[in-house]
Formats: structure tokens, C-alpha cells, sequence
């Protein structure tokens, strides 16, 4: 026997074992036994590579100038190394996870001693190692951005957080990585037992509105997303309307077809509403008309021009001379966003011009006044666009819309008078206007309610403090501390009372615990090296 074939020889058997190839993955998955087809297409699509371990990509490093930060990275197909370095300190952190399918870009996931974060570094296609989006004008980036279970709803199949926390999870964190069959389908338990049709949905077959809805779920962010008293994001189920779970807001203006509006990460939905043939079809154009989720098109342009010929047929035609056309190149081109870092996704508003200049990325009008996507029911209008708009607002600075906001939740205060989310939100409303003393009388109602929540402490330390008590204020702090030891703004604020007290020995011991919850924290670090240096 010649010595070439030996190596086929020996990979097929090993201690007098026959090695049998090991199926894909997804051919263990329980629905595949009756849907090979679906389950292998949808396996290699964006949504069921949504999260998962990092995958190996090319080393390298790069300077964030207006932090003076340098970034590097090393990655084996076993294991990605993040470091970062700024004034003489360095952090050096294993990559948990990879959020995202890789198709625009990957953000990065780090864990801490059960708490999820995201890194400030990102991989994009056709760019390689760069700031993630939100890090490129941070003027003291680091690895500790929470990852609450609302920015995982969309990424993974199932998360398990810590009920009661900001950011902590179960261990393992996840029932499943990417998005499973159960996100479109609902609960699998009854067909599994019985697989008849009518034992599980089928999207296309519900109303209107609760079609929509299974999409909505995770193409319909809005400017906010509020639940329901005593609901999360993720307790909606495909066959619900998405109301009955949580309301989206979003910016008037984003409303009006011919408004301007530029694309976000996250806005297909309310593009695909803008377009004519949306709104020509009265609710017979969906999600579903045009995609198989199923389904990764190897062509994409002939895949969906076969989509638009089924509607325009003959006509379209008739008017398009090349029969190799591509639809989606001219009426729904790729286009950068505002809020992707350089990334470029698909208009969905199917525009029969190209969009003028004034909808580039440069034209972001922040919005002035938010509206519900579908009103939810009753009282919960009031409630839910109420704190839609404190929240808002808050993030945009914006007074007048926390103003707003306020006017609303103390209008239905009544009907809500133990909704934790309530009072948080009206104690809020006092803090912005610098009502210091009557915030902290509704954030320890709140705290009532929810005895454990380490949130309610900070803020309740925020309004004393804004009340100029910072005894009270120091002692609600060290409490959120003790609850959560992985929130950092409580270390901040306690840091900014001591030092305006000129107390350098609970400066010093502030830092030492800030260092010992976040190691390898630059600013910790570098805190911990000036306190005990005598500065």
C-alpha cells in the first residue's frame, strides 16, 4: 500500500472505531425531524446567528484619538483577547460573547462575575477593528456599557437575567444564543406532543395586527419601548399584538411619508409603513410578502426581484427594458444609518426616486415629539407615553419633553399608584427640575415596592443629594453599592460628595472598592494611583 493513502486510512477509524461525520447542528434540533429543509435554511440566516462565541478574526489594534486610548486585539478560533491602554494603565478582557451575525458587524460581550458589558471595540465588514456605535466620541471608553435584558431581547433566543437587576444574569446567561423557531412560532411543547397544523402558529395566518406584530418584536425599536405594568419585552409571544405586552413610541415626524427621515439600525418597519406600496396595499403588504426567514437568498437580486414581479408583473415590465433589473439596487438601495458607525443598511421605504441629500446621516433632526406606533388600551395610553417621554427626553436633554412626561404620569398617578415604573418615572420628573426633596419622597415609595432593586437606591442617593442632604444621600449610595457592587454610578457620585467634602481617606477607600469590583477599570486603576500617591 502506498504511503498516500494511509491518512485516509487512519481518519477512518480510531481505536478500532468507525468515525461517522457528525451531522450539522441543526440537524439535532427537534423541529428538523418534519422540517429539515426549514431548519437547515434557517440555520445559516442572520437571525439564528444572532449571538454566539466570538469567531476568529485578524489581530490588530488602533488609537482612538480623542481619548488618547489604545485598543488591540488578539483572536484564535479557541479564545478573543481585548486590551486597552490610557495613561499608564491597562485592562485586559476575554470576549463572553459576539452580538450580532457578522453580515454589517459584531459587538462584543464581556462578563464580570455574573454581569454582562459591552466592549468599545467592534469588527465591521469591509472596515475591520473599530469604536462600537455610541464609543466614538467618549472621551473615557471602557468595557463596562450594561447589556440589560431589553438589548438582548433581540439577540439571543431566550436570555436568563436576575430578576430585580440592571444587568446580571443566570448562569449559563442564555437557554439558547441566537434566535429560535419559538420567536415566530410561540411555544413549541404542544406541536412537539401533537404535530398537527393549528398546534403551532404560522405567522401568515394570523389577524393583521398580530402578524405584524411577530416582526414588530425586533424591526420596530422606535425612539422607546415601554411595557406594560408588570411586563417585560420579552413575555410577548407570536399571536399577541404587540400592545399587550409593550408600546412603541416613536418621533412624529417619522410618521410622515414625506418627511425626512433618516435610517436607523433598527427602523425597517416604520420605513416599510412610508412606502407606497404599504400604504396602496392596506395591510396586505407584510414582512412575510417579500422574505422567507428561512431563507438566506444566495442571489439576493433575482430572489426579490421575483418578489416585485409578483405584484408589478407585466407592467413593471413593460417599463424596464434589461431583464436582468435590479429592484432593490435602484428602490431600495443600501444606505448608511445614523447610528451604526459607517455601517449601510436597506431603505425598506421602496422610494421610486433615489432619496434626496437632506435624508443623509447629516440631517438626524432629534425628535420634538413622540407618538404611539398602535395606542395601547385605556389608561395605559397616558402612562405608557408618559414615561416614553421622561425617558426620552432625559436621554436627548431635553426638559420640555421630560416636562412633559411629568404632566401625564401625575395626571394617572392615580390609577397606577403602586406601578414601580410610575413612581420611578415621576421621581425622575422632580429630579430634573431640580426638586430634590419631593424626588426622593416618591423614589423611596418606589423603593417599597421593590426593596431590592439597587436601581431605586441610586436614584434615591441622586435626590438627596440634589436636596443637599448628603447623609441620606451617602446612605442610599452604599446600599446600591451593596445590592449591586457592578453598578458603577454609585461609586461616581460617592467619589464627587467625599471629594467636595475634602474627605481624602473615604476618597481613597472609594476608590480601593470601585478597583475591587472593576480590576481592570482604567479609570478605577488610575483613581486607586493618584488617592494613594497623595493627590
Amino acid at each position: 500500500m502506498g504511503r498516500g493513502t494511509r491518512p485516509a486510512r487512519a481518519g477512518m477509524f480510531l481505536c478500532g472505531m468507525i468515525l461517522v461525520p457528525r451531522p450539522p447542528a441543526w440537524a439535532e434540533h427537534p423541529c428538523a425531524k418534519c422540517h429539515p429543509k426549514e431548519v437547515a435554511g434557517y440555520a445559516v440566516t442572520q437571525m439564528a446567528r444572532a449571538l454566539g462565541p466570538p469567531k476568529a478574526r485578524p489581530p490588530g489594534k488602533f488609537f482612538h484619538a480623542l481619548s488618547g486610548t489604545r485598543f488591540s486585539i488578539q483572536s484564535t478560533p479557541a479564545r478573543m483577547v481585548q486590551r486597552i491602554e490610557r495613561r499608564g494603565a491597562m485592562g485586559e478582557y476575554t470576549v463572553a460573547y459576539a452580538l450580532g451575525s457578522g453580515s454589517h458587524a459584531y459587538a462584543y460581550l464581556i462578563e464580570l462575575d455574573g454581569h454582562l458589558f459591552q466592549s468599545p471595540i467592534g469588527y465591521f465588514a469591509g472596515r475591520g477593528w473599530g469604536m462600537s456605535p455610541g464609543y466614538e466620541s467618549n472621551r473615557s471608553p471602557d468595557f463596562y456599557r450594561p447589556v440589560t435584558r431589553d438589548c438582548l431581547f433581540c439577540h439571543s433566543g431566550s436570555a436568563r437575567p436576575v430578576e430585580g437587576t440592571f444587568n446580571t444574569y443566570q448562569n449559563p446567561p442564555f437557554e439558547a444564543e441566537g434566535i429560535t423557531c419559538e420567536r415566530c412560532h410561540g411555544p413549541s411543547e404542544a406541536h412537539l406532543q401533537n404535530p398537527v397544523p393549528g398546534s403551532i402558529i404560522n405567522p401568515a395566518n394570523l389577524p393583521e395586527r398580530a402578524r405584524a406584530s411577530v416582526c414588530e418584536q425586533c424591526h420596530l425599536a422606535g425612539e422607546e419601548r415601554i411595557p406594560n405594568p408588570g411586563k417585560q419585552l420579552s413575555d410577548f409571544r407570536s399571536g399577541m399584538e404587540l400592545e399587550d405586552v409593550y408600546a412603541v413610541y416613536v418621533s412624529k415626524v417619522s410618521r410622515d411619508p414625506e418627511g425626512v427621515n433618516p435610517l436607523r439600525v433598527v427602523s425597517q418597519v416604520e420605513q416599510l409603513a412610508l412606502s407606497h406600496c404599504a400604504r396602496e396595499s392596506r395591510g396586505k403588504l407584510w414582512c412575510g410578502t417579500c422574505h422567507d426567514p428561512h431563507v438566506q437568498p444566495a442571489n439576493p437580486k433575482t430572489y426579490f426581484r421575483a418578489r416585485c414581479l409578483s405584484c408589478h408583473g407585466a407592467a413593471l415590465l413593460a417599463k424596464h427594458s434589461k431583464p436582468d433589473f435590479d429592484c432593490l439596487g435602484c428602490h431600495m438601495p443600501q444606505r448608511p444609518v445614523s447610528d451604526g458607525a459607517h455601517t449601510v443598511f436597506t431603505d425598506h421605504r421602496i422610494a421610486r426616486r433615489p432619496a434626496p441629500a437632506s435624508a443623509s446621516v447629516s440631517s438626524v433632526e432629534l425628535p420634538t415629539e413622540l407618538v404611539a406606533w398602535r395606542e395601547p388600551a385605556g389608561a395605559l395610553a397616558e402612562r405608557n407615553r408618559g414615561l416614553a417621554e421622561i425617558k426620552v427626553g432625559d436621554r436627548l436633554e431635553s426638559f420640555s419633553m421630560v416636562n412633559d412626561g411629568f404632566k401625564r404620569l401625575m395626571a394617572c398617578w392615580d390609577k397606577f399608584p403602586d406601578d414601580p415604573a410610575v413612581l420611578m418615572g415621576i421621581g425622575k420628573g422632580f429630579l430634573v427640575a431640580n426638586d430634590g426633596a419631593h424626588a426622593a419622597q416618591v423614589f423611596e415609595l418606589a423603593i417599597q415596592k421593590q426593596p431590592n432593586v439597587a436601581l431605586g437606591y441610586l436614584y434615591a442617593g441622586l435626590a438627596w443629594r440634589s436636596a443637599h442632604d448628603e447623609t441620606k444621600a451617602v446612605g442610599y449610595l452604599e446600599r446600591a453599592v451593596a445590592l449591586d457592587p457592578q453598578m458603577e454610578q454609585p461609586y461616581h457620585v460617592l467619589l464627587d460628595i467625599y471629594s467636595e467634602a475634602g474627605n481624602r481617606e473615604m476618597v481613597r477607600r472609594t476608590f480601593e472598592r470601585y478597583h475591587q469590583a472593576f480590576p481592570n477599570k482604567i479609570d478605577a486603576q488610575i483613581g486607586l494611583r493618584e488617592t494613594k500617591g497623595g493627590l
